[in-house]
C-alpha cells in the first residue's frame, strides 16, 4: 500500500491523507539502507490525526511507509503497522500543560541532552532503577527529568520520544512524576528547522513523500504533546531549563507559568521570526532559556556574562537556591561556579557507561553513571 500525505499549508496542523491502492501512484523505489546503519531502516508509530476521533498510525518498514486508519472514542493503545507487538497511546482529548513548580520528591533524577540515543538513555535508566527490565516504570513516586534537546542527531529519536510518553503515564499512575523540558533542538523541529536530523530520517520523509517536520505537527500526538511541555520547571528550590536563565529574561519580572505560556505561543512554524524580541518571542532568542550560555566563560563574548549579583538576584526572586543546565556539553556533572548554585548536566551520550545524570536525594546531590555509580559533583572551571 501507498502512502501519500499532502501538506495544505506548509508547517501548519492541516494534513490531507489519502491512502492509495498499490499501482494507483507510480512509487519510488524502496529504500532499505544508509551508509551509516548498513541495516534495514526502521521508523515509528506516527499518530496524525485526521479528525477528533480518526487517527491515522504510520510507520516505515521493508523500504516503504505503511498507514493504518482507526476510529477513536476513548484513549487506548494502537498496534504499530510494522509491528503488531509495538503499540502507541493515542488520546482523543488534547493533552494540556503541566504545572510548572512542584515540591522536591524524595528522589530526582536529572538527565539532559539525549539526542535520540534511546538504547543509551534505557540502559542508564535501567542500571540506575528507575525502570524495570522490561523498561516500566521502577522509580515509584521520584521525578524524573529530561532538560531538552531529547531530538535530533541520533537515529532513534521516535523510539525516545514514544518510550518517554510511555514512561510519563506510568510514573504518574504510581504517584511519580516525569518532567520533559523543551530545549532549543525541540523547537527547531516543531518549527521546521531540520538542519540537525540523522540522515535516517532525510530518507525516511524523502520516501515517504513529506517533509518530517509534518510528523510533529500540531494534529500529531507527538506534536501536540511537545508543545504543551514546560520550557522552565521549578522543583523545590531548584530550578531546571535547557539552556540558562539570563539577567535580561529575569528582569521581566516573569513567574515560569508566564515563561512557559510565551515560549508555547511562539515555538512555531514559522521558525526564526524575523523581529525577534525577548518578550514577544523568548523561544527563538537568544537571551531565552532555550538559548542562553552567558554562565560559560567560552560563550561570554557572544551572550553576555551573568554577574554574581545579578544572579543571586535571580535566585531570590525566583525563591530558589540552584539553577540546571543543559546545553553546553561538559565532561561530566559539574557545578559551573564555584558557589555551587549553577549545575551543568549536558554530557555525552553516546554509551550508556558514558552517561550521567543529576540524582537529589533530600539533601544529597551526587552525580550517577551508567554503571550506577554515584559520586560527588565537583566544581569544573570551563
Amino acid at each position: 500500500m501507498r502512502l501519500r500525505l499532502n501538506q495544505t499549508t506548509l508547517g501548519s496542523v492541516a494534513l490531507a491523507a489519502t491512502l492509495l491502492c498499490s499501482g494507483a501512484v507510480s512509487a519510488q523505489q524502496p529504500v532499505q539502507t544508509t551508509p551509516e546503519t548498513q541495516s534495514p531502516l526502521r521508523d515509528g508509530p506516527y499518530v496524525i490525526w485526521q479528525s477528533r476521533s480518526t487517527a491515522q498510525v504510520l510507520s516505515f518498514c521493508d523500504g516503504e511507509p505503511h498507514s493504518v486508519l482507526h476510529s477513536i472514542d476513548v484513549a487506548k493503545f494502537l498496534p504499530d503497522p510494522c509491528d503488531p507487538s509495538v503499540t502507541v497511546f493515542v488520546n482523543p482529548k488534547p493533552p494540556t500543560p503541566p504545572q510548572s513548580t512542584w515540591p522536591m520528591p524524595e528522589r530526582l533524577l536529572a538527565i539532559s541532552d539525549i539526542e535520540g540515543n534511546y538504547d543509551a538513555m534505557m540502559g542508564f535508566l535501567r542500571t540506575n532503577g528507575v525502570v524495570d527490565a522490561d523498561d516500566h516504570w521502577a522509580w515509584g513516586t521520584g521525578h524524573l527529568l529530561f532538560n531538552g534537546d531529547i531530538v535530533d542527531r541520533g537515529d532513534k529519536v521516535t523510539e525516545t520520544l514514544n518510550a518517554i510518553r510511555h514512561l510519563e503515564r506510568e510514573a504518574t499512575a504510581a504517584g511519580g512524576q516525569v518532567h520533559f523540558v523543551l530545549g532549543n533542538h525541540e523547537a527547531m523541529i516543531l518549527a521546521g528547522d531540520i538542519r540537525y536530523i540523522h540522515p535516517k530520517y532525510t530518507t525516511i520523509t524523502e520516501h515517504m513523500d513529506l517533509p518530517y517536520e509534518v510528523l510533529f505537527g500540531a494534529n500529531t500526538e507527538l506534536g501536540r504533546w511537545l508543545r504543551t511541555r514546560n520550557s522552565i520547571v521549578r522543583i523545590g528550590d531548584w530550578m531546571f531549563l535547557h539552556a540558562g536563565y539570563s539577567p535580561n529574561l529575569d528582569a521581566l519580572g516573569l513567574q515560569p507559568d508566564a515563561i512557559n505560556a510565551k515560549i508555547r505561543a511562539t515555538l512555531g512554524p514559522p521558525k526564526w521570526p524575523t523581529e525577534r524580541t525577548l518578550s514577544d518571542h523568548p523561544a527563538w532568542h537568544m537571551d531565552g532559556p532555550l538559548w542562553y550560555r552567558g554562565y560559560h566563560e567560552q560563550h561570554v563574548e557572544k551572550f553576555g556574562a551573568t554577574s554574581e549579583a545579578q544572579l543571586l538576584a535571580m535566585l531570590q526572586r525566583n525563591a530558589i537556591k540552584h539553577i540546571v543546565v543543559g546545553h553546553t556539553v561538559v565532561d561530566d556533572v559539574s557545578w559551573i561556579d564555584a558557589e555551587q548554585k549553577l549545575l551543568c548536566i549536558d554530557v555525552h551520550w553516546a554509551d550508556a557507561v558514558q552517561a550521567e545524570g543529576l540524582l537529589i536525594e533530600g539533601d544529597r546531590v551526587s552525580r550517577v553513571n551508567g554503571t550506577g555509580q554515584r559520586r560527588p559533583i565537583e566544581f569544573t572551571r570551563p
